[in-house]
Order: structure tokens, then sequence, then C-alpha cells
């Protein structure tokens, strides 16, 4: 047996487990160098911060200001914000600010909003007994502040705006709209209205070349998260790179622009692989963003054999997949503005055959991929097992994705 080992339940109990795969199968375990490179500690994170690629310190930034605010990224991204955050605040407190002129605001966008449990996992014990922490409510008490060069009109959160030190938390992974999320994206769709929410994903359809898993430069969604964070004053921005344990392993501090532009341009090796396709079988993990697993199955269909493939995809998420007011559904046959209901036989259009291993699994999770009848759902890998070997009796090209949620193939010529 090939045995290859998986991360899983990161916000849980932040496991690995292996995969075992049959020895007749060629087997490619794809795993980015970034994946393996050793975390970073509170002496190295604190250095960073102190010291910005660019710009004034937060320390400067911080003397005489009357209200902070700190935005950071939900459970949909893998930021261990309670490894920043207490340097932050630290900072601002050195520069003379006091803990009821700071507070915290997830930065939802379009997605549902969170318990302490969760803000807990996220931002640490200290932080969330010591300060406000605030969901983002994207359908009231935003401020309008004028629309983006392309015309997306701008409406962001009130106690957001209201603050004369901005400051955001998040992280650098490839995204399938920005090509690398991490800069302003935590300001537009982040903390925006949910009709600015919709202009923006409007964008996707403008000119879809600009956009896409690892295209940075010259991305046109990305450009509409610059405008933003301009116009909503972003004053400091802290973007991690992380493993495959959601581990630290480099963090850029600063200007919003800049933080995001070192981070991708070290984004395109830490997360990258080399071009590969062809494949009879993709096995892909989703770790860092399993509650938005579609993510990972994505980047399965540029690997398989177009129609012949047969794809599984891991989606080991028991709180299940984040609620989208914009991009999954809310009844029926209905959902937010972008949501696309999916005809029963749309996987047949794309691949042989889905199977998803999820060991909580419900009969909405996978909206945003296809009909739930489409896909055959298991809740063990065993199970899994048993169907492959009746599926590939003989040799098979297998690709093992170690987490297909925050990966990205390279250009065939890179």
């Amino acid at each position: 047996m090939h045995r290859i080992p998986i991360p899983s339940r990161l916000w849980y109990e932040n496991k690995e487990w292996e995969l075992t795969l049959l020895d007749r199968w060629e087997v490619q375990n794809l795993n980015p160098p970034g994946f393996e490179k050793p975390a970073i500690g509170p002496q190295q994170i604190r250095g960073k911060i102190d010291q910005p690629i660019q710009g004034p310190t937060l320390e400067d930034l911080a003397r005489g200001k009357k209200q902070a605010v700190i935005v950071f990224d939900d459970m949909t991204r893998p930021t261990p914000v309670k490894e920043v955050a207490p340097h932050v605040v630290a900072t601002l407190h050195r520069a003379g600010m006091r803990k009821d002129q700071i507070r915290f605001i997830w930065g939802l966008g379009a997605h549902g909003a969170y318990d302490m449990i969760n803000a807990r996992k996220k931002l640490g014990e200290e932080i969330v007994e010591n300060y406000p922490v605030y969901n983002h409510d994207p359908f009231q008490n935003t401020v309008r502040v004028g629309r983006t060069p392309t015309g997306v009109e701008l409406w962001f959160n009130r106690e957001f705006m209201s603050c004369d030190l901005k400051i955001a938390i998040g992280c650098i992974t490839p995204h399938v709209h920005v090509g690398f999320g991490g800069g302003a994206k935590l300001i537009l769709p982040g903390l925006a209205g949910i009709e600015s929410i919709n202009q923006f994903h409007n964008q996707l359809h403008r000119d879809p070349k600009r956009t896409g898993l690892g295209n940075f430069e010259n991305n046109i969604m990305r450009a509409e998260c610059d405008a933003a964070g301009d116009a909503a004053g972003l004053n400091f921005k802290i973007d991690c790179l992380v493993n495959r344990r959601g581990e630290i392993t480099n963090l850029y501090a600063g200007p919003f622009k800049a933080t995001h532009q070192a981070g991708a341009e070290e984004g395109k090796e830490h997360y990258g692989i080399p071009h590969s396709a062809g494949y009879d079988l993709a096995v892909c993990n989703a770790y860092a963003k399993a509650n938005e697993s579609a993510i990972a199955l994505l980047f399965a269909l540029t690997l398989l054999k177009p129609k012949e493939g047969v794809a599984v995809l891991i989606s080991d998420a028991p709180e299940g997949q984040t609620p989208h007011y914009v991009m999954r559904a809310w009844g029926s046959d209905y959902g937010g503005r972008h949501f696309n209901p999916r005809p029963k036989g749309f996987v047949n259009l794309l691949m042989k055959k889905l199977i998803v291993l999820a060991p909580y699994p419900d009969r909405t999770g996978l909206d945003l991929i296809c009909n739930v009848d489409d896909a055959i759902m298991v809740k063990t890998w065993p199970e899994v097992l048993a169907i492959l070997e009746k599926d590939f009796p003989g040799s098979a090209k297998v690709a093992v994705v170690q987490d297909g949620t925050m990966m990205y193939m390279k250009k065939k010529d890179a």
C-alpha cells in the first residue's frame, strides 16, 4: 500500500491521518514546498510587525489616535490570528491607547456570523476577554464612501469607518477570484455592504481571463480591492503565509498594497506546484478552507482527464460549509444573487464520478458543486477505497492533493 499523510480539522484537533492507496496504482503526492516550511516563533512575529516592509511603524501610526479597529479574517481562512493579535494590541498600548479604544471585527463579507466559541479559537482567550469582538453585518449599519473607478458602489461597516486607526490581520493564499487573497480583500468584500459585495462579484464577468487562482498581476478583482482599501482608509495590514498545519511561516506588515504584493510573490512558490494533468483519479483534500470545500474540487478538475476521471473530495468540516449570502442556496431552487443551481447530471459533464468523503454529511453542502444526488457520499476512507478498487482494477494514474483549498498549479511553461 502507498501511505500518504494528509492534514485535517484545522479548527478542532488539527491532526494528520493516513491515506492508503493500492500498490498497483501510480501515485503522486502533490505537496507545495511552502507546506513543509517550519513555523516562525513569537519573537519573529513581533519583529516583523515592529519592522514593516514599507511606511511608518504601527506604533508611530497609533500615537495620538482616538479609536482603533482590528479587522480579522474568519473561520474560512487558516490565519492563526491569536498568534498575531497580542503583539498588535501591545503595540497600540505602547503608543498610549487604552483597552476601551480598541475593538475587533470579523471580516465576514457575505459569510454567516460567528459565536464566541469560534472567536476564542481564532483570537484566543485573552483578546476575547479584554476587547469587544463584533460580527460584520452586510445588511445594515454600513456607511457609503463612494465608488471604485469601475463604478462599484462602496458601503462599509459603520464601526470600522468610525475609527481613525484601521488595522487588518489576514493571510496570503491562492484565491479563485483575486489570484491571491490578502491585502484589502478584508475590506472588500470583508467589511462591505451586501450591494457592494454583489457588485464586486459582478466584476468576474467583465474579463474572466484577468481573474483566477494564482493570477495576481493585472487582476481586475484585486484592483477593486485596492480601490476599496484606499477609500476605506486602511492604515496597516499584516499578511501571513502558512504551512500544512496552519502555522505562520512568514508575514509581511505595512501598507496593504505592499504586503499583498510581497506575499503573493512569495506565495507563487510557497503554494505552487508544477503543471500536471491527465490523471485517472484525483484525491483532493480540503484542509485550510474545509468549510469551503468546493475550492478543492475546482483544483481536482484541472488534474483529471476531462469527463473520464474520478474525483474524491475530502470534506472534513464538522460545522458544514460556510453560509454565503451571495453564492450559496437559501431555498430549494434559489439563493444569493450569484447562486447557480446545478441540475442533475451536471457532474458527468465534467468527470466520470464524484465521491465525497464527509464524516458529517448533509443535504445542502454541495450546492456550489452539484446536485447532491450526483455525488456518492461516504463517511470513511475504507468506504472510498472499496469503491476505487472496483473502479480501477488495474493500473491508474493517481494524484493526492494535500490541500486543494490553498494550492495552485503553475502554467505549463513556468
